[in-house]
């Protein structure tokens, strides 16, 4: 009977260390902010330029920013690069973008020019969130200011 018992408490401790454990999830920093958005446009400083921009999105969580056209005219294709908090919620960077392999990057460094009709002028950019809701997310930057929309 006492190894009955035994056994049942070690069970007990396992269940209640899986549980635990299953609850130790890595949340977001900002929820605002970290999500799936569709970039609708971003204006360029350097001329005023509005670009429309035609199903185009951004997926950013805590550590990785994916940019990509999803089945749109353009042949953008997509990209992985890292994304970091910059003094808190009010900067954010996205850099070192290389080009998507199927399931990582494919270790090709992506242009400033291929970046460009994301609203990127660099492959290193750093931004100020202007607005971040659940709906809404505006990010500028010394080159554009975007403007992305919940997906």
């Amino acid at each position: 009977m006492c190894k009955v018992k035994a056994l049942a408490g070690r069970i007990g401790l396992i269940v209640v260390a899986v549980m635990l454990a299953a609850g130790c999830s890595k949340q977001p920093v900002d929820g605002d902010i970290e999500g799936f958005w569709r970039l609708e446009r971003f204006v360029t400083h350097a001329d005023g330029e509005v670009h429309q921009c035609e199903r185009i999105f951004y997926g950013i969580t805590r550590y990785v920013v994916e940019v990509a056209e999803r089945q749109g005219p353009g042949g953008y294709g997509a990209f992985v690069g890292r994304f970091e908090y910059v003094g808190g919620s009010s900067r954010v960077a996205m850099k070192d973008f290389r080009h998507r392999a199927s399931t990582s990057d494919s270790g090709r460094q992506a242009t400033p020019e291929e970046l460009g009709p994301f609203g990127l002028g660099a492959t290193s950019t750093e931004f100020r969130v202007v607005v971040a809701d659940v709906n809404r997310l505006v990010l500028e930057s010394d080159y554009a200011r975007l403007e992305l929309v919940a997906f």
